[in-house]
């Protein structure tokens, strides 16, 4: 199985990432450009690699209620994601990611992780591609080097398309047909 899928979300944010330590409340964007890349390891289980860039757009409200200008910033993530086929073409996800971002601001490195569980229904074009929505629930933490956090959870909405190669692995997905 070899593809891909643009998701996106808007969600509510939270942090105490900032040089007085109290909390900020904001808004976030996100954009998230995945390849995701499996094998079926039994009829309906896929295990594979999923590589990520993640960009995001926040902006924040601090304690004053003073509204500051958007913040734009580039993660690069991998990981493994394990798929399991049901019903028709129904599908299950989990995902798991680890990676950085700002590789060329020596200050502001953080190590990020993400998580998501998500349903998503394989629709074939043909025998071999399928264009796939995804709604998944999704946890992002970033840390920086003095171990304060920043964390995320709320839902994403996916579209992708997958090449199934060898497809005829799959009796689940051939009903789908």
């Amino acid at each position: 199985m070899l593809g891909g899928n643009l998701q996106g979300s808007y969600q509510v944010t939270s942090s105490e990432l900032n040089s007085s330590g109290q909390e900020v409340t904001g808004r976030r964007i996100d954009f998230n450009l995945r390849s995701k890349n499996g094998y079926f390891v039994l009829e309906d289980l896929v295990v594979g690699l999923d590589l990520s860039v993640l960009h995001q757009s926040n902006k924040l409200t601090d304690v004053s209620d003073r509204v500051s200008e958007p913040r734009r910033e580039t993660f690069v993530m991998a990981g493994p994601f394990l798929r399991y086929y049901m019903l028709n073409g129904v599908f299950g996800e989990l995902t798991m990611l680890a990676g950085l971002n700002n590789f060329n601001d020596v200050n502001q490195k953080y190590k990020a992780l993400e998580g998501g569980v998500g349903l998503g229904y394989a629709f074939f074009l043909n025998k071999q591609f399928s264009l796939e929505p995804v709604l998944s629930v999704r946890y992002f933490r970033k840390v920086d080097r003095d171990g304060r956090a920043y964390s995320e959870f709320g839902p994403m909405i996916g579209f992708g398309l997958q090449a199934y190669l060898l497809r005829q692995k799959s009796h689940v997905i051939k009903r789908a047909l």
